[in-house]
C-alpha cells in the first residue's frame, strides 16, 4: 500500500493512509453484526482475563480474529520492550500528566474527522469520562512491565481497543447525523490508518516531548525504546507495518505533517476539551482544579492549546515551574504537604485513586462493549 520511495509523511502516502482502516478487525464486525452475535461477543469479552481462555460458545467471527491477533509480531525486540516498560513505570507520576494534559488533549486538534469521531464515541457510551477513563487503562496496561507478555492484560486490552474501533467505523459510517445525513468522503475512514498512526505517536513522541516541558530530559536510545514499544503496541493495534516511522526523526516528520495537514480549531475539539477538563477535575481535590486547564495549556504548546480554546493564565505558572525544577533535579522536596512536590503527590495520588474506584465500578464489565444499537 505505501511505497518504498515514498516516505511516510507524503501527502501522497498519508492520503492513501487516510482512506484506509483496519480489514481484519473490520471483517470480525461485520460479521458479528451479520449473524446477531453482539451480545455473545460482549459476553466473551467481559469475562476473559487472558488470552489462552476463550469460552466455548466464543462467535466464530471473534475466535478467528482473537486467534489471529495472539502474538506479537515475529522478530519483536523483548528486551527493548521490556526496557521501555520500566522507564515508563519509573516515570510513572510523570508520564501520567504527560499523558493526561498533552498527549490524550492534542487528539482533539483533528479538526474534520477525528474529534468529530471522538465526540460521537462519548454520545455513544453515553458519558466522555468512560471513553477516556477506558483510553487511559488500554495505555497503562500496555504499557506497564508484562503487558505484551503472553496472557499479558495490555495484549489482551489491545485487541479488544482495536474491535472497538471497528464498531466505532461501523457506527460512524451508519449514522444519519454527519453534514449531509452520511460520513464525508473526503474526511476518509473512520479511525482511518493515518489518525491511528497519529494516536501511536502522541503516546510515544509526544509523551516524551511532554515529559520534557516538565524538566525529565530521557536519552536518545532510551526514547527510541519508547517509540518502538507504541510501534509494536500500534502493529497489535491494527496500524499496518508500512506507515510506521523508522526513527525518533521519522517521527518528528510524520508528526509534523499530521499537524500540518489536521489540526485545527472545531467546535467538537473545544467540547472534547472541556469535558477532558471536567473529567480529570472530577478527580482531584477542588484546590487543584485550576491546575487542570493551565497545566494542559502549558504541555500543549500555545498554537494546540489556541485550538481547543485553551489560555495559559499564569495563576498556577509558579507550581508548573516549580515542579519542571523538581523533576529535573529529580530529589523529593522534604516539609510540609504545601510543597509543590507535596501538592503533586496529592494530585497524583487523588487522580489515580479516584480513575481505580471509576475503573471498579459499580459496572466494572462495562469497558470496551460494542454498542447494543450497532445490531440494527
Amino acid at each position: 500500500m505505501v511505497s518504498a520511495t515514498t516516505p511516510v509523511w507524503s501527502d501522497e502516502t498519508l492520503d492513501r493512509l487516510k482512506k484506509t482502516a483496519d480489514p481484519l478487525a473490520d471483517d470480525c464486525m461485520v460479521a458479528l453484526i451479520a449473524d446477531g452475535d453482539i451480545a455473545e461477543a460482549n459476553a466473551v469479552l467481559a469475562r476473559i482475563d487472558t488470552e489462552t481462555d476463550w469460552p466455548d460458545d466464543t462467535p466464530a467471527p471473534l475466535q478467528a480474529y482473537l486467534d489471529a491477533t495472539a502474538q506479537l509480531p515475529p522478530g519483536t525486540d523483548l528486551a527493548r520492550i521490556a526496557s521501555a516498560q520500566h522507564v515508563f513505570s519509573t516515570f510513572g507520576l510523570q508520564f501520567g500528566v504527560s499523558l493526561l494534559c498533552r498527549s490524550l488533549p492534542v487528539l482533539y486538534a483533528g479538526k474534520i474527522g477525528g474529534s468529530q469521531v471522538l465526540a460521537a464515541t462519548g454520545k455513544l457510551t453515553d458519558h466522555f469520562a468512560r471513553r477516556a477513563s477506558e483510553t487511559l487503562r488500554f495505555i497503562l496496561n500496555a504499557a506497564e512491565p508484562g503487558g505484551l507478555a503472553p496472557g499479558g492484560q495490555g495484549l489482551l486490552t489491545i485487541r479488544k481497543v482495536r474491535l472497538m474501533h471497528a464498531a466505532v467505523r461501523h457506527y460512524a459510517k451508519s449514522s444519519t447525523h454527519w453534514p449531509d445525513g452520511c460520513w464525508p468522503q473526503d474526511w476518509g475512514e473512520p479511525i482511518n490508518q493515518e489518525e491511528l498512526v497519529g494516536t501511536m505517536l502522541a503516546f510515544s513522541l509526544e509523551a516524551v516531548e511532554g515529559l520534557r516541558e516538565l524538566g525529565v530530559e530521557l536519552g536518545a536510545s532510551v526514547q527510541e525504546d519508547q517509540l518502538y514499544l507504541w510501534k509494536t503496541i500500534g502493529l497489535v493495534l491494527g496500524i499496518v507495518p508500512e506507515a510506521m516511522p523508522a526513527d525518533i526523526t521519522a517521527a518528528r516528520q510524520i508528526w509534523a505533517a499530521l499537524e500540518r495537514r489536521n489540526f485545527g480549531a472545531s467546535d467538537a475539539g473545544h467540547l472534547l476539551t472541556q469535558s477532558h477538563i471536567a473529567f480529570l477535575q472530577q478527580n482531584l481535590p477542588d484546590i487543584a482544579h485550576g491546575l487542570v486547564p493551565d497545566l494542559m495549556a502549558t504541555l500543549l504548546g500555545r498554537r494546540n492549546a489556541q485550538y481547543l480554546g485553551l489560555r495559559n493564565t499564569g495563576w498556577w505558572a509558579w507550581l508548573v515551574d516549580t515542579l519542571k525544577m523538581i523533576f529535573r533535579i529529580k530529589t523529593r522536596l522534604a516539609g510540609s504537604s504545601h510543597t509543590a512536590q507535596g501538592f503533586m503527590v496529592v494530585y497524583g495520588d487523588a487522580l489515580m485513586d479516584g480513575l481505580q474506584r471509576y475503573w471498579a465500578g459499580p459496572n466494572p464489565g462495562r469497558p470496551f462493549r460494542i454498542p447494543d444499537r450497532l445490531k440494527t
